[in-house]
């Protein structure tokens, strides 16, 4: 497991006065952890930024709203974002953002097709690209393995002339474990992103074994399962025991949980806040529980 000092990562933007106000970390290891790839060996935080609506469009406060939260994921070690699919008719403003900090070639950046047909999802890749402006892109996937037949030949297309560096699949819903475990049997599959948490940890049954069994990377989102989370543990004190490892907020309750699995290579959390991002990717840093500490955060989760 590798190590990168957060100093690193600093630089004079409104994320750093804001990480510089944030309790200093009062664990010995001041560094966002660092996990391998399988299939390459290459290593990534193990905490990312999941696909915000600020990715798309600029929010309020424009350009500068977008660019103090892509500033707070790398001031913290961060380097994982998943890209806005093309849900709209406008590109996603995510990748002249990065341009234009700097940034653009550090980060490492996922992207999904979300339309059917071959030719389809081959334009709606190549639009993709050229918004983001990143060539290879880092990681291609077929969102909820939509039209696959037409779609895995198409990716292994794109990783064979460079133009991609991983491929995989998302699955948000668990309506096809028996297809998902049989493409991952294959050994085509680089990364699969999937909904895992400590409300929705159905994926540990059979799609997290099966990554570990394939050698496939697991990159986990919804930790919050959409809010609900927050509706359960709002307003509650945290037990004196999550200082075990280091935990110090419910977000990171809930995504040290995810990221003690050793199946999951990195887990993203998607948000519009330079504040909850500092927050979030806090909890790659320290300590992480145990499988006992594990069996204890659920059943406490559970019994509220």
């Amino acid at each position: 497991m590798k190590f990168i000092d957060r100093r690193q990562f600093l630089s004079a933007g409104a994320s750093v006065a804001l990480a510089s106000t944030y309790p200093s970390l009062s664990f010995s290891q001041e560094a966002m952890q660092w996990r391998k790839i399988p299939s390459s060996g290459e290593e990534i935080p193990v905490c990312g930024l999941g696909s915000s609506p600020i990715f798309m469009s600029f929010p309020e406060g424009g350009e500068d709203a977008t660019a103090s939260v892509i500033r707070a994921i790398f001031d913290m070690g961060g380097r994982m974002i998943d890209t806005p699919s093309f849900l709209r008719d406008t590109d996603p403003v995510l990748g002249q953002t990065l341009s234009g900090m700097g940034l653009l070639e550090e980060s490492f950046l996922s992207a999904k097709i979300t339309v059917r047909g071959r030719e389809a999802g081959d334009r709606h890749l190549q639009r993709l690209q050229a918004a983001l402006g990143k060539t290879p892109l880092d990681l291609l996937m077929i969102h909820n393995m939509m039209d696959l037949s037409s779609h895995w030949p198409t990716l292994k297309e794109w990783k064979e002339s460079g133009r991609a560096r991983y491929i995989g699949v998302t699955q948000t819903e668990r309506v096809a474990d028996d297809a998902l475990v049989k493409l991952m049997e294959t050994g085509e599959v680089d990364m699969l992103q999937v909904n895992y948490s400590i409300q929705e940890p159905q994926a540990a049954d059979r799609i997290l074994p099966a990554a570990m069994d394939n050698g496939v990377a697991i990159v986990t989102i919804r930790p919050f399962s959409n809010g609900r989370y927050f509706g359960v543990v709002g307003g509650r004190e945290l037990p004196e025991w999550v200082a075990e490892f280091d935990c110090e907020s419910w977000a990171q309750f809930a995504l040290k949980f995810i990221l003690s699995h050793p199946a999951v290579t990195c887990a993203l959390s998607e948000t519009s806040k330079p504040h909850h991002v500092v927050d979030n990717m806090r909890s790659g840093y320290g300590k992480l529980p145990d499988e006992d500490m594990r069996q204890r955060m659920y059943d406490y989760l559970w019994g509220l």
